[in-house]
């Protein structure tokens, strides 16, 4: 051992290094630690940071996707801003929010409680609730359009074949006031994925919880009320930034379903956008549409976050 060492009394590994010393093999782990950060770092940057900054630069400028650019200021947004078929597709994309907050989540938070108790044939019911999921949207929404057609759709049928003939001749996607709300249908009913994640949350509070909440008397309702739902936040909001994306850029059910109409009554943000650029070649006030949009969510997500912060138990 050094001399250095003796005096000391401290191992040459553990003395103090000078300002600056590396160890040799700390270099290698933060290359490693790169190579391993570069995949992520690099669909980030393909799949956000440029499609976002496309967004900025062609938002101010008159464009149909071919000639030269010209720029145009607020106009853009003024335009849509006076535009019906906006306005009415921002409402929309919040209502979309709204009913995916309001009765998407809670929906599949009672199907997960209800599983978590293990009923008869609940594995069975877990399976069928979730292998939606892993379905395309596309095909989804194409099983959809049939259900609700007014001719041969399964919907009808029913309606006619319990009688209620008024209701069975209904043309519920070509409607003013039934083809938002029936584009939503498939969305709302499909919580395989949130209750799936609503159930591994349950499954990882300890056992003694409910233990004592039961010889404290207390019933199954009030179990859930006042230990599961309270311990589960959490997953609460999870699910909630989840669904306020998916909302956002929702696009099958309502192109497929409705495309959008009639009279744009079930035009959400995404279908808007979509039209405004493939079909109008009006690429500038696309992509201002673009920009309200991600506006909104981080208005959305940022209002979600102050919520849980501000509930009990949140973080």
């Amino acid at each position: 051992m050094p001399r250095s060492a003796q005096l000391t009394g401290v191992p040459p590994s553990r003395r103090m290094r000078r300002k600056g010393d590396v160890p040799p093999q700390q270099t290698g782990e933060g290359l490693f630690r790169w190579l391993y950060l570069t995949p992520a770092l690099l669909m980030t940057v393909v799949f956000f940071v440029l499609p976002l900054g496309f967004i900025l630069v062609i938002s101010p400028m008159k464009w149909n996707g071919i000639g030269a650019m010209q720029f145009a200021g607020w106009a853009n947004f003024a335009r849509l801003m006076a535009d019906p078929a906006f306005i009415k597709s921002l409402v929309n994309t919040l209502l979309w929010i709204a009913v995916g907050l309001f009765i998407h989540i809670p929906l599949s938070l009672a199907v997960a409680l209800a599983l978590y108790k293990r009923p008869p044939l609940w594995r069975i019911f877990r399976g069928a609730f979730f292998v939606p999921s892993i379905i395309s949207t596309t095909a989804l929404a194409l099983l959809w359009y049939f259900v609700f057609n007014p001719e041969f759709g399964v919907l009808d049928a029913l309606l006619r074949g319990v009688g209620l003939t008024d209701l069975g001749n209904t043309a519920w996607l070509a409607n003013l006031k039934t083809a938002l709300w029936s584009s939503q249908v498939p969305y709302v009913i499909y919580i395989g994925f949130p209750m799936m994640i609503f159930l591994t949350q349950i499954a990882s509070i300890p056992e003694d919880y409910f233990e004592a909440a039961r010889i404290d008397g207390a019933t199954d309702w009030e179990v859930d009320r006042y230990v599961t739902i309270p311990l589960i936040k959490p997953a609460i909001l999870l699910n909630s930034l989840f669904v306020t994306t998916s909302c956002l850029r929702m696009f099958e059910y309502p192109a497929i379903m409705t495309d959008g109409g009639p009279a744009n009554s079930s035009t959400n943000l995404s279908l808007f956008i979509y039209k405004t650029m493939v079909v109008s070649y009006d690429y500038g006030r696309s992509m201002a549409a673009s920009g309200v949009a991600v506006l909104l969510g981080l208005v959305v997500v940022g209002l979600l976050f102050l919520v849980g912060r501000l509930t009990p138990g949140g973080r």
